[in-house]
């Protein structure tokens, strides 16, 4: 066994556990600072304790055994239940810190729930002032852990991963095929299914220059997921494509509206702002 792919490896099942290299270290009994070495690759477990790290990874996925650890990296995710496409971001997420990534994935694991389903977002349009936009966002859990969604709007396709951090919703995503990426910060829900959240979007327009907007946006659930994911992925394709994606002002609640107004004030000109302390996310509304 090539000391890096182990390396690898070991990198890869503590992102599909979503667990800390100490909370490892805690299950088999060594020290994390053991555990420290044999991610970084500067040695290998012994064969006591590599029977013992694979026989704890056998109790969170069904039949691992020694001999998966002879798989190449494809073939090892595949065992995981992880897809290549899923690898590679999770690889890419190396730009994150550890543990600031193994916090988001817990709050994933916790919490992604709460934020599964379709939802509509509003926002004001770049292009025509006075007018909004709308687009339909599918959000579920991954196996990686991760929690992934997609978005669509006149033919445009993003989708890509969130990470949960304390009450915000950090996420990333992409269009391949116009090439272009989006980053979004949103302000979450602490304890009920999330209904309704709110934050800020760049992205990148479709003029000679693609330039750079930020939106403020309010996201109001609009479904469930059926849990048949060819057909949640087919009711979002319909979704989309019936979608008249520009709204008049009128067909735009007024708290909405005046809400999205506030992210940009006189007091800081050019900077917009999604406070938590006016934020609309909540999660249901109790009838008396």
């Amino acid at each position: 066994m090539k000391l890096d792919s182990f390396a690898d490896k070991l990198a890869l099942v503590l992102k599909t556990l979503v667990m800390s290299r100490t909370g490892l270290a805690a299950a088999i009994n060594v020290d994390k600072s053991l555990v420290g070495r044999w991610v970084a690759g500067t040695v290998s477990p012994s064969e006591h304790n590599l029977a013992n790290l694979t026989r704890y990874i056998a109790t969170q996925i069904d039949g691992f055994t020694l001999l998966d650890w002879e798989r190449d990296l494809v073939g090892f995710g595949e065992k995981l239940g992880i897809s290549d496409n899923a690898k590679a971001e999770i690889a890419g997420a190396g730009l994150i810190p550890d543990a600031i990534f193994e916090e988001g994935l817990r709050g994933a694991k916790v919490r992604g729930a709460a934020y599964e389903g379709f939802w509509r977002t509003i926002r004001a349009s770049s292009d025509l002032p006075g007018r909004y936009l709308r687009d339909i966002t599918m959000i579920r859990r991954r196996p990686d852990g991760l929690i992934g969604w997609t978005t669509g709007i006149e033919g445009e396709r993003y989708g890509g991963w969130a990470l949960l951090l304390g009450q915000q919703f950090f996420s990333v995503g992409w269009d391949e095929q116009h090439g272009t990426m989006m980053f979004a910060i949103f302000n979450g829900v602490a304890r009920q299914r999330a209904e309704m959240l709110d934050g800020l979007s760049v992205a990148t327009l479709r003029d000679a220059g693609s330039s750079p907007p930020c939106s403020a946006c309010v996201m109001e659930r609009v479904g469930d997921l059926s849990g048949d994911p060819a057909a949640d992925d087919e009711y979002f394709a319909d979704e989309v494509e019936a979608l008249d994606p520009l709204v008049q002002p009128e067909e735009v609640p007024e708290k909405i509206r005046e809400h999205l107004a506030r992210t940009v004030t006189d007091d800081a000109p050019g900077l917009m702002r999604m406070f938590f302390a006016t934020s609309m996310a909540r999660g249901p509304l109790l009838e008396a």
